[in-house]
């Protein structure tokens, strides 16, 4: 009986410290956090925040300095600017009032819009294709085009993942950065979704921390089209993936997702490229391992990325 209280204590503090790590590193992924008010204060406030703002200031042509992240006498001077411009009170604090004025701003010089005019779901299967290139969301019925919708991806620094994934949970009226709709993707290498926006002037632009925004108007309308289990391919651009040791089945991560990709290229199939060495991943290492006459396992080594021509 003492060691069986002992086992259930230590399985209880690893579970904690497990959640710990997770929560920590949901932190650093997810940035969909609720909207704060900026303003010149002392220290001066810095964030990603502030990199949105003077981003879609500067496109507007009110700011001229560095994008800086940082809250500084000159981000401030281009609010106020902005302000007295849009007939707004001149205070130089950014309340969300005026995101949406900037955004208002923006689509007056853009053809971006929420454009949800079609509001009948669809009435075969539905995909989704997000185009990082065109900033760009198509949804598909039974792998035809059906209707597109603008999105936001991730800015350079933390761009959207690129793969196959699915939505595996679904909720409404999160609110502060997740807008009025969240659908998580199952990545498995962080928290990603995609989500409505307390920032609409980001919508057509690199601007997140790699989750997919919409306008509130036109998630509401996905919201309804798919399910949990709906399929999300997003394509565009992403950094450099190595590959540094032997991958074997259950492992997960980017350097799977590669693998995958690779395996697709030379004809064999790895199922959806969602960075996990599951059941086809393991058929299609069957497979190329007999027809290269590689030794009767199935992890990827050495020999197998220097045939995939994986550097």
């Amino acid at each position: 009986m003492y060691f069986i209280k002992i086992f259930i204590l230590v399985l209880l503090i690893l579970i904690l410290f497990m959640t710990n790590t997770l929560a920590e590193e949901n932190k650093e992924l997810c940035d969909c956090k609720p909207l704060r008010n900026l303003s010149l204060h002392n220290p001066l406030m810095e964030g990603d925040d502030i990199w949105e703002l003077q981003q879609q200031l500067k496109d507007l042509g009110f700011y001229k300095g560095e994008i800086n992240s940082i809250y500084d006498w000159q981000t401030y001077l281009a609010v106020r600017n902005f302000q007295y411009t849009s007939g707004l009170k001149e205070t130089g604090i950014v309340k969300e009032e005026l995101w949406v004025e900037l955004a208002e701003a923006l689509n007056k010089r853009s053809t971006i819009t929420a454009t949800n005019k079609r509001s009948q779901a669809p009435e075969g299967k539905v995909s989704l294709l997000i185009n990082g290139y065109k900033r760009q969301m198509t949804v598909l019925s039974d792998g035809e085009a059906y209707y597109s919708f603008p999105v936001a991806i991730g800015k350079a620094s933390t761009k959207s993942p690129i793969g196959e994934w699915a939505i595996i949970a679904k909720d409404k009226d999160w609110g502060g950065g997740f807008g009025v709709r969240w659908m998580r993707l199952n990545v498995p290498w962080g928290i990603y979704g995609i989500h409505g926006t307390n920032k609409p002037g980001s919508i057509g632009s690199a601007a997140s921390h790699g989750c997919i925004r919409m306008f509130n108007r036109d998630v509401k309308v996905l919201y309804d089209w798919v399910e949990v289990g709906t399929r999300v391919k997003i394509i565009g651009r992403r950094d450099k993936i190595e590959i540094n040791h032997d991958l074997k089945p259950r492992n997960v991560g980017a350097d799977v997702l590669l693998f995958q990709e690779k395996l697709r290229g030379y004809g064999f199939n790895p199922g959806y490229t969602d960075g996990r060495f599951g059941g086809d991943t393991k058929k299609a290492m069957e497979e190329f391992k007999y027809i290269y006459g590689l030794k009767d396992d199935l992890e990827g080594d050495q020999n197998s990325f220097y045939i995939l021509n994986i550097q």
